[in-house]
């Protein structure tokens, strides 16, 4: 019988534990297939960087990967999310829809901009050298209205390669890219942090919503009426264009 309780036991710890690291776990897979795919590229052409962490003046930013080449410096968000994903450019926010449940993120192409600041700031370079991607797994069923590259994971490789115009000499790139990897931060204990910040920053805009008040500048929130229906949105607008989801 006693052996029978501790089985129990270890199940149920075994349960939470996978329930726990499923994001992380399904996060790397995502990671490690984009990365694969990037692998293939000619390398004498592409030179790939993996999980890059940037200090920043608002704190750091960690990008899934950076690809420098003489087209230019790809930035490369990846989302390995299944379901129905809807958004628009400009939202705050977008959302997976699955078995009939709606969870919201952040909008990757907002987030990723912030990636491509952190690289134009480091590199002194402008924004006209960087191209920005979205990647999802062919898992997700993507409803998004943005002209953005946005991309399922099996066309990264095609629309990286369609960029064919010259922005840089490759004697440049050997130079970029250790400018980006010596300012790579492998500390685990930074790494740590930033994801600890992470989830501050989302329990933080939570209370502030509760509170009827923007997360991104403090004004109060108030209903709207638009296009789809009622939404909550800053009463700063046009300057502040959050809306709660």
């Amino acid at each position: 019988m006693n052996d029978w309780i501790y089985w129990l036991i270890g199940l149920m710890i075994i349960s939470t534990l996978l329930k726990v690291m499923a994001p992380k776990i399904k996060g790397w897979v995502g990671e490690t297939a984009v990365a694969s795919i990037l692998a293939s590229l000619p390398k004498e052409e592409y030179k790939v960087l993996n999980n890059v962490m940037l200090q920043t003046n608002h704190g750091t930013t960690q990008i899934d990967h950076v690809v420098i080449s003489i087209y230019g410096i790809f930035v490369i968000e990846t989302k390995n999310y299944k379901g129905l994903i809807t958004g628009g450019e400009n939202s705050e926010k977008w959302t997976k829809n699955m078995y009939g449940k709606k969870y919201p993120f952040r909008n990757p192409l907002k987030q990723n901009y912030g990636h491509v600041k952190a690289l134009e700031e480091l590199l002194e370079l402008p924004e006209s050298k960087f191209v920005p991607i979205i990647v999802f797994s062919v898992n997700a069923t993507l409803k998004v209205k943005t002209d953005k590259l946005v991309v399922y994971t099996v066309k990264l490789k095609r629309a990286i390669q369609s960029f064919t115009e010259k922005l840089f000499e490759k004697s440049e790139l050997d130079g970029i890219v250790e400018q980006i990897t010596s300012s790579n931060i492998d500390s685990k204990e930074t790494r740590k942090e930033h994801v600890t910040n992470i989830h501050n920053n989302i329990a933080a805009d939570k209370q502030s919503i509760k509170q009827g008040l923007c997360p991104r500048c403090g004004g109060a929130l108030v209903q709207r009426k638009g296009k789809y229906g009622t939404f909550l949105g800053c009463s700063n607008y046009p300057k502040c264009r959050y809306i709660a989801k």
